[in-house]
Parts: C-alpha cells; structure tokens; sequence
C-alpha cells in the first residue's frame, strides 16, 4: 500500500508544479518611451529601487495593494519601444519568498490583485496593451 502512495505522490508532483505556472505573466505595452515609464510609475506610487542593463530593465520597491496584505514589485523590461511587465508579490506576514504575479488567482486573492494593479498600470499609458 505505501508503495502505491509513494507511487501516485510522485505521478502527481509535475501536475503539481505545472498547474502552479498556468496563466499570463507578462503584459506588453507598445510604443513607450523610458520617460513615460518612469512618470506612469510614480504617478501609481511605484517608487523606482533599481535599474540593470543601462536602464533596460526598471523595478520598483514593493508597494503594499490597498486592503490586502500583499504587496506589489513591478519589473519593466524596455526593448524597441516596447515594454515588457511582469512582477512578483509578497504576502505580508508569510514567508518571506516573492511569488510570480499571474492573471490565473481567484478574485480578491493576492496573485489576482497583484495582477489587477499590475494592470491596470499598464493601461494607464493608452497605448496597445498585449497580454502574452
């Protein structure tokens, strides 16, 4: 019997881990300049914590989402005038460890909020939005 169970446990485990990385995880948005992105960012209250690859790439500090606890980091990868969203977040009071942020939650959970602020960010430039 405890092979049986050791043997359905491991058949489950890719099952696992596959249905954890479903859904979006990136939002293009066309046609944005660095300066565009900067001002959209502190216009939402993204504060800006560090930039690679001159400028290519800009994250924010995490930014606690109103009536969660769950706060937001948003990383912008700039290339050919398009820029490339994606992001993390952390639940407060849980360990430490930031998660992908994904348009796969449930309503009202972290990883939907997280997703919704992330964008409705990405409208905020009125340019073509793509969900990739």
């Amino acid at each position: 019997m405890k092979k049986i169970f050791i043997i359905l446990l491991l058949a489950a485990g890719p099952f696992a881990v596959f249905s954890q990385s479903e859904g979006s995880h990136t939002i293009r948005i066309q046609g944005v300049s660095l300066q565009q992105l900067i001002r959209v960012f502190l216009d939402a209250g993204f504060t800006i914590e560090k930039s690679e690859g001159s400028l290519s790439t800009i994250i924010t500090y995490p930014k606690n989402a109103p009536n969660l606890n769950v706060a937001t980091q948003i990383k912008a990868k700039i290339k050919d005038e398009n820029i490339l969203l994606t992001g993390d977040y952390i639940e407060t009071g849980k360990a430490p460890n930031s998660t992908p942020i994904t348009d796969s939650g449930t309503p009202g959970s972290p990883c939907r909020e997280s997703w919704n602020i992330m964008y409705t960010l990405a409208q905020s430039f009125n340019k073509p939005v793509e969900i990739l």
